[in-house]
């Protein structure tokens, strides 16, 4: 095991109008680089297209989440790839060249493995789950239920969700624990951020 761990944070299922923005503010004050898989259909309103620009300008990682966030092992091919790329061809140049995605509910088949290579995506899971999503684990209850399986792995793809208010409202509650923590290290640098490890092997 190596001395220092890493931690990297990757939100899915934005942008939203109000919590995205606040959001990426915390990052801001922390100087940490994130991973931002956005629904397509948020990102084809006016102010999905400035947060757009936002994630991007202040060096963040953008990742494909589809167009209407489907379970795509239920859909046909061309549907899938519909899905994919009507998000890419709004994220454009956004992604620097780095072709990355997420399925929603980490959900995939044969055929969504095989449509994401065709496209050149590399698929991105993750191996904790704060369930900041589920009512269950809110307002707070994600931060602990995050910090748990964060202590207990070596490197660690963090999912959580800038469309949960209580996920925003809660991050430095949740940074301030993690930065607690002395042998983790949170990337400052875009290129910095690690996705090899978590691609195409689901935690689920």
């Amino acid at each position: 095991m190596s001395q220092q761990r890493e931690v990297v944070l990757s939100f899915d299922d934005g942008p939203h109008p109000e919590h995205t923005p606040k959001l990426l503010d915390a990052l801001a004050s922390y100087g940490i680089k994130a991973v931002f898989f956005l629904i397509g259909r948020k990102l084809s309103t006016p102010s999905g297209k400035t947060i757009l620009k936002r994630i991007t300008s202040e060096g963040h990682y953008i990742g494909n989440h589809t167009y209407t966030h489907p379970d795509l092992t239920r859909l046909a091919e061309a549907e899938i790839r519909d899905e994919l790329a009507r998000t890419a061809a709004l994220i454009g140049d956004a992604d620097r060249g780095v072709k990355i995605f997420r399925p929603p509910f980490g959900y995939h088949n044969a055929l969504v493995d095989r449509v994401a290579r065709e496209l050149d995506y590399q698929m991105v899971f993750w191996n904790v789950d704060t369930c900041d999503w589920d009512p269950k684990f809110q307002p707070t209850r994600w931060v602990q239920h995050g910090l748990n399986q964060i202590r207990g792995r070596q490197d660690s793809f963090v999912l959580m969700h800038d469309v949960q208010a209580t996920t925003v409202a809660n991050f430095n509650e949740f940074m301030t624990a993690i930065r607690a923590i002395p042998d983790l290290r949170l990337p400052m640098e875009r290129k910095s951020i690690k996705t090899d490890g978590f691609c195409s092997v689901s935690s689920l």
